[in-house]
């Protein structure tokens, strides 16, 4: 109805300026002539701001969200965005809708990123924002709680970093998920450093791991996530590091005899979005959108810690013993892993400031 009475006004200046002209004499100035072209251009203007608007309000019942993440049902980063899809849901009466993509059914975590940049995926959550600065926040025994990330995101140099995103992937990073602590599952029981000498651990192919498990003394087997089941079923790996939600939607705790509070890395979960398309949203949207992720930060971060504590009584139940090592002795031995990868990431200065925010010297 919008866009026909639009027309309707564009038609009747139109029709307005033409019978003024015609009313005129032969010798109308030039400056009556300019009036009414003047008077055509502001009306025509005017119509069609009516129709964008029109088509924004049309266009703004269509409005998808696809919001992508590995994390399964039962995780708090998974709980989190359901949370975050009810509250904007509700919050946008229905215009925007939220479709969730859990478990990796987008594709792997850098098909993902990739459509995002392309706006195919609008959303996702993963431990990788794709910016190195970024992920490797997680180095061992670096960072010792999730708020620290956050702290470092709103610094300057944490801003440099979440506007690189923007410029080299067009992902915006709007906030984070919690994770719990990662830990080892494992066949053999670990209750000191030297437990862990020449054990064959499944971890993710990425150096920070890799070199962690070095230092650790074990023999880390970088391997699919899929194949990790059978592969301590057969001996082939004897154990694997992962948060503890992870473990049970896994169904670790029923090939695996020990749990390892190790905690050796804290890292959440990235919640990216496409920069175009936030952009592109009314401000009213923006807001809900930030508004909406904080609360499901706050949300999931209350969900996991009962989770966590239901997810240990699952693998007690499953026969699985809880093994609890002094962790100053994985600290020390993994000093080298954060000296190394954390100059070589962000340079002296930039390393020695994110200590600063760790509470290291």
């Amino acid at each position: 109805m919008k866009m026909k009475f639009a027309g309707m006004c564009l038609l009747a200046g139109a029709m307005s300026v033409g019978l003024l002209s015609g009313c005129g004499s032969s010798s109308s100035s030039t400056s009556t002539t300019a009036a009414a072209e003047n008077a055509q251009t502001e009306a025509a203007a005017e119509a069609a701001g009516e129709t964008e608007a029109a088509e924004t309000a049309a266009n703004q019942g269509e409005i998808v969200i696809k919001y992508s993440t590995w994390a399964a049902d039962g995780e708090a980063a998974y709980e989190g965005m359901k949370k975050f899809q009810e509250i904007v849901e509700s919050g946008s009466n229905g215009v925007i809708k939220v479709e969730l993509y859990p478990s990796n059914q987008a594709g792997s975590t850098n098909e993902q990123v990739e459509q995002v940049s392309m706006n195919q995926l609008q959303m996702m959550s993963s431990g990788d924002p794709g910016i190195i600065e970024l992920e490797y926040l997680c180095l061992p025994y670096l960072f010792s709680s999730l708020d620290q990330y956050n702290e470092f995101m709103n610094t300057e140099v944490g801003q440099q970093y979440i506007q690189k995103s923007i410029d080299d992937r067009n992902t915006k990073i709007i906030d984070t998920l919690p994770r719990s602590p990662r830990i080892i599952s494992s066949n053999d029981p670990i209750n000191s450093l030297a437990d862990m000498k020449g054990m064959k651990i499944r971890v993710p192919e990425r150096d920070y791991y890799v070199d962690t498990f070095k230092a650790f003394g074990a023999n880390p087997t970088p391997m699919d996530m899929g194949e990790v089941y059978s592969a301590m079923q057969t001996g082939v790996v004897t154990g694997q590091e992962n948060p503890i939600e992870t473990i049970v939607s896994y169904g670790f705790q029923n090939v695996n005899k020990y749990l390892v509070m190790t905690n050796h890395i804290i890292k959440p979960a990235f919640v990216m979005i496409n920069n175009d398309f936030f952009n592109d949203l009314p401000e009213e949207y923006q807001n809900l959108l930030i508004d909406a992720c904080t609360q499901a930060r706050e949300y999931a971060s209350e969900y996991m810690e009962t989770a966590m504590e239901a997810d240990l009584q699952t693998c007690i139940d499953a026969g699985m013993e809880v093994c609890e090592p002094d962790l100053e002795e994985f600290k020390e031995a993994t000093q080298s892993v954060r000296d190394e990868l954390g100059v070589k990431t962000w340079g002296e200065d930039g390393y020695a400031a994110i200590k600063e925010i760790a509470g290291e010297s």
